[in-house]
């Protein structure tokens, strides 16, 4: 699930909030995606009581592709995001529109 709020300090981004639910039995989740150069380690979500997440301020009006690592072995694809784009390789990738 993704989440948005305007940035009121900086109206040219969006606070975007990656999200997936706690009751997901894996030991770590990664956010990999455009925003970060698609490094596997860099963007880790934080388990709390009712969700895995994390937030990420970008750059409002762009459109950008991304997917879960989970367990650092297993990719997994946003199925709320705003659209999907499938690569070369055949693999599904999920598109968010900060807006």
């Amino acid at each position: 699930m993704v989440t948005r709020e305007s940035v009121p300090a900086n109206p040219d981004q969006v606070r975007v909030t990656f999200s997936v639910p706690a009751s997901l039995w894996v030991d770590s989740i990664y956010l990999v995606g455009d925003f970060n150069e698609w490094d596997r380690a860099r963007t880790p979500l934080r388990k709390d009581e009712e969700r895995w997440s994390v937030s990420l301020l970008l750059e409002r009006g762009r459109a950008y592709t991304y997917r879960y690592l989970v367990d650092l072995h297993e990719w997994m694809s946003d199925w709320n995001a705003d659209g999907f784009s499938v690569g070369q390789d055949g693999t599904s990738s999920s598109i968010i529109i900060a807006v």
